[in-house]
């Protein structure tokens, strides 16, 4: 792990390789920050545990599930891969019960023709094109004529001989006269099939939903989830290009840690006191898994080169100095990019 003498070593060097030794001299001291950096994830499972009774119409083979007497101390092995969803139905022993309906067969008298399977209908309805108001120009669907002359008050071909009266082309040619047709559905017989039950007389019982008979049964439920959590911490302070140049070439300890393992004994306070709130036991949590990688990172600033800020990374090799604008420096690039901006922006406009 770097020291300070290393970290200033390191800015020393990379000040002589860019050749301004002669200009601003070589650093005696500096202040230097150190920031942990510490990156990875947190797998956990959790686990809730709910039973209620459930209800199937018809038979149903239970055999295959799991029998309990308390849910809450039903033991199931750890999930091997925290980050898969598991879920296991099991029955509370003793809780089955199959009961036959009081219908015997699942089915019961229909209720709309109570059991006959058919309905009495109209064997006629009004005719769909003279709605028995003119059915007849002669006699008016009576039979006996009333008028002299109909054919006057109607084209001839637009009407038929009257089968009430027998008044030629003085009928509606749909009815002849009657005022009325044969009724669609029934077909003129007076009674058709009933639609709820199609002829039957019966209908499936709705409370055994046909079957007959129904089982019931408490069932319990343990279900896992997995809860992934992202850590990337400092979340401020560090730039992200220091971010950047710490992941492609920074010398990073790497950790594994369960449920069962506690923290190393020679991790830094500093990184103990970012690991450590994470590591808390979540609620229904029963395992847990974490893959981190930390790193602790120098920033430093010197008088000589009060425009520049170096954060120095340590690799497997030499440490790497990666030199980025001071925040002073950022606002002063900031402002003379602003200003020929507006200098350009008002020259365009005089001249258009």
């Amino acid at each position: 792990m770097l020291d300070e003498k290393d970290v200033l070593e390191a800015v020393r060097r990379r000040i002589e390789k860019r050749g301004e030794v002669s200009k601003l001299g070589l650093p005696d001291r500096a202040k230097i920050t150190w920031h942990s950096l510490l990156e990875g994830e947190i797998v956990r499972s959790i686990e809730t545990r709910t039973q209620e009774e459930q209800k199937h119409y018809g038979p149903i083979d239970l055999s295959d599930r799991p029998e309990y007497d308390s849910l809450d101390r039903y033991s199931v092995a750890l999930p091997k891969d925290l980050t898969t969803t598991q879920t296991l139905t099991l029955v509370r022993r003793g809780s089955v019960t199959e009961r036959s309906c009081d219908c015997s067969n699942g089915k019961t008298a229909c209720p709309r023709c109570q059991g006959r399977g058919d309905l009495s209908c109209d064997p006629f309805t009004a005719c769909t094109a003279c709605r028995g108001i003119d059915s007849c120009l002669a006699c008016d669907g009576t039979g006996t004529r009333n008028r002299n002359n109909p054919a006057g008050q109607q084209p001839a071909d637009e009407r038929a001989t009257c089968r009430q009266c027998g008044a030629p082309n003085a009928a509606c040619p749909t009815c002849h006269g009657r005022g009325r047709t044969p009724c669609p559905t029934c077909d003129g017989h007076g009674i058709r099939d009933c639609p709820d039950c199609h002829r039957a007389g019966t209908v499936p019982h709705q409370r055994c939903k046909g079957t007959g008979r129904t089982v019931t049964w408490i069932q319990g439920t343990i279900n896992r989830r997995p809860l992934i959590e992202k850590i990337k911490l400092p979340k401020a302070g560090v730039p992200y290009l220091a971010w950047e140049g710490a992941r492609e070439s920074g010398n990073w300890h790497r950790v594994h840690l369960t449920h069962k393992d506690t923290l190393l004994v020679d991790l830094t306070d500093g990184f103990r006191d970012l690991v450590q709130p994470h590591l808390a036991p979540r609620e229904g949590e029963i395992a847990r898994q974490g893959t981190l990688k930390y790193l602790r990172l120098a920033r430093v600033e010197t008088p000589q080169h009060p425009h520049r800020v170096y954060y120095v990374v340590p690799t497997v090799t030499s440490p790497r100095v990666i030199v980025l604008p001071s925040r002073h420096r950022t606002w002063q690039i900031a402002a003379a990019t602003l200003g020929a901006v507006l200098v350009l922006f008002f020259l365009l406009r005089l001249v258009s």
